[in-house]
């Protein structure tokens, strides 16, 4: 009897050493190779659905034990929704404790200057963040432009060109939101409101002055200078006949991103409210996202007679005040005559 308990004992312990070796074994990492793996936990989604997507993706070794080890230690109804940033090195236990803590990876999106809702559309589709319809039919809601009281078609030119870290898979409501808020806490509306008033326009004009200025200076160009121009022509009613105008006239009648097309004669013709080679005074709104120099130019532009520029092949333009200046500039510069 003794030699039989014995023996159940050398048993058992080689059956614990057995057990305990492999669930360490599972437990343990699943790869020896480093490196940060995006990985999404969906509204509703169980221990056992995690965890086949989590062995899917080289993260643990079995779903059926990751889901028994969720159970035993009472993480499995605290795994919460949303992305998470995790190490290919963790073992199943850091997961689940990471899963459980709730600290969601953070992304990163980059709106430059001079975007357009397209454009931006475009860049959050393909990163991932949401669908391209889905953020342009927001651009277009009346829900935004109520809300923002923007007296144009669509939110273009409130999106403030910036950098932010946000969570992946918040709806586009909350993006949109965040970048028009945005606009506002650098410039608040009414700073704005009472800057356009001594001007002697609207805040929406304002920020369309801004969009326009964006796209026309050049990297070594002071925009106040080139602000300077379009006030100077709308004050003697003179068309501003600014080319990103025209183009932005084709991007909504494309209702796509176009970039930057050349532009033909019959363009420059083409009746259309965002036309300034057509009409006088400036388009009915923003033609994109303005930063932070360019909406301070359209505030406090230079005081200058400018009324004409052509860019000079170095970064900058070239301002001149007559229509012969204007010509010699083309000369000089574009034809190299």
């Amino acid at each position: 009897m003794k030699k039989v308990l014995i023996l159940f004992s050398i048993f058992a312990i080689v059956g614990v050493i057995i057990v305990g070796s492999f669930l360490g074994y599972m437990i343990s990492p699943a790869s020896k190779e480093k490196g940060k793996v995006y990985f999404e936990i969906k509204q509703g989604e169980g221990a056992y659905s995690i965890g086949k997507k989590l062995e899917l993706q080289g993260l643990i070794r079995n779903y059926r034990v990751f889901a028994i080890v969720a159970k035993y230690l009472s993480y499995d109804k605290k795994l919460l929704s949303g992305y998470y940033e995790l190490n290919r090195d963790m073992n199943m236990i850091d997961i689940l404790k990471y899963i459980n803590s709730g600290k969601q990876a953070l992304s990163k999106i980059v709106i430059p200057e001079g975007r357009n809702i397209y454009e931006i559309a475009d860049y959050l589709d393909a990163e991932g963040f949401v669908k391209r319809d889905e953020f342009l039919e927001l651009c277009y809601s009346k829900e935004f432009l109520d809300k923002y009281k923007i007296p144009a078609k669509s939110v273009e030119g409130y999106i403030f060109p910036s950098t932010y870290y946000i969570v992946k898979g918040n709806p586009a409501k909350v993006l949109l939101t965040l970048m028009i808020d945005s606009l506002f806490k650098k410039f608040p509306r009414e700073e704005l409101d009472n800057k356009a008033k001594k001007l002697g326009i609207t805040t929406h004009q304002l920020l369309t002055m801004a969009s326009i200025v964006e796209k026309e200076m050049g990297p070594l160009d002071d925009p106040k200078i080139i602000a300077s121009v379009y006030y100077n022509r709308l004050k003697i009613n003179k068309r501003l006949e600014a080319d990103p105008t025209t183009i932005y006239s084709m991007t909504l009648l494309a209702g796509k991103a176009l970039g930057r097309p050349n532009l033909r004669y019959d363009d420059l013709r083409r009746e259309h409210p965002y036309n300034t080679y057509k009409n006088i005074g400036l388009p009915p709104g923003p033609i994109c996202s303005s930063g932070e120099r360019a909406i301070n130019a359209a505030i406090d532009p230079a005081k200058t007679d400018y009324i004409f520029f052509v860019a000079d092949g170095t970064g900058k333009h070239a301002f001149s005040v007559t229509y012969e200046e204007h010509v010699d500039n083309i000369n000089k510069y574009i034809l190299k005559k």
